[in-house]
C-alpha cells in the first residue's frame, strides 16, 4: 500500500479540500492535479514498471472520482468479469450499455487487457465504451486508450488520449449520454 500511502500524502500537502473545491467548480482542473500527483508520485517512488504505474493510476483515479462527485462503480463483477470501474453504474450497465464505459487499468497484464475486449464486448458491445488505462500508449481494436506516459505525436488517434484527460472526458460521456446520477455541488 505504500503508492496509495504517497498518493494520499502528497494530496494532503497539496489540500484535500482545495482539490475538491476547484475540481467541482471547474471539472477541468482535474488535468493539472492528475498531471501534478503523478509527477509528484512518479518522482517519490520512482515508478517505471506496468504494475506500479496501474496501482498508482487507479487510486489516483478513484480519488479524483469521489472528490469530483461522478458516479461509478469500483471493483466489481460482473458475468464472471472483473471490471475496475464501471460508469456510472452496474444497472445502467446492463440495461443501457451505450450509457455506461467500463474502464480497465492495466497493471502489467497487457496481453490480458488486449485479449480482454472479446470478453468485455458480451458487456458492453460499443468498443468506444471500452476504455483501457496503461502506462504507455498501446494498440486497442477500437477500445480508447488512456497512456499515463505519452507524448502529443504518441497519440495519433482519439482512440488515444492521455490519463490526465480522463476525468474532464467521463464528465462530458455522462452529459452526452443524459446521466441524471451526475452531481453537482457548488
Amino acid at each position: 500500500m505504500e503508492i496509495v500511502d504517497t498518493i494520499y500524502s502528497i494530496i494532503d500537502t497539496i489540500g484535500k479540500e482545495k482539490i475538491q473545491s476547484e475540481i467541482t467548480s471547474d471539472r477541468s482542473l482535474s488535468s493539472h492535479y492528475i498531471e501534478m500527483i503523478m509527477a509528484q508520485c512518479m518522482k517519490i517512488t520512482e515508478a517505471s514498471n506496468e504494475e506500479t504505474l496501474g496501482s498508482l493510476s487507479e487510486a489516483l483515479l478513484h480519488f479524483m472520482l469521489t472528490v469530483s462527485t461522478l458516479p461509478s462503480a469500483r471493483r466489481v463483477q460482473l458475468n464472471n468479469i472483473d471490471l475496475d470501474i464501471v460508469i456510472p453504474n452496474l444497472h445502467t450497465l446492463r440495461t443501457s450499455p451505450d450509457k455506461a464505459i467500463i474502464i480497465q487499468i492495466s497493471k502489467g497484464n497487457n496481453h490480458l487487457i488486449l485479449e480482454q475486449p472479446g470478453n468485455l464486448t458480451l458487456i458492453q458491445p460499443n468498443y468506444r465504451n471500452l476504455w483501457i488505462v496503461s502506462s504507455n500508449p498501446i494498440t486497442t481494436i477500437g477500445c480508447i486508450n488512456y497512456a499515463i506516459n505519452s507524448e502529443e505525436n504518441d497519440m495519433p488517434s482519439t482512440e488515444k488520449r492521455k490519463f490526465h484527460d480522463i476525468i474532464i472526458d467521463i464528465e462530458k460521456f455522462l452529459k452526452e449520454t443524459g446521466d441524471r446520477s451526475l452531481r453537482f455541488f457548488q
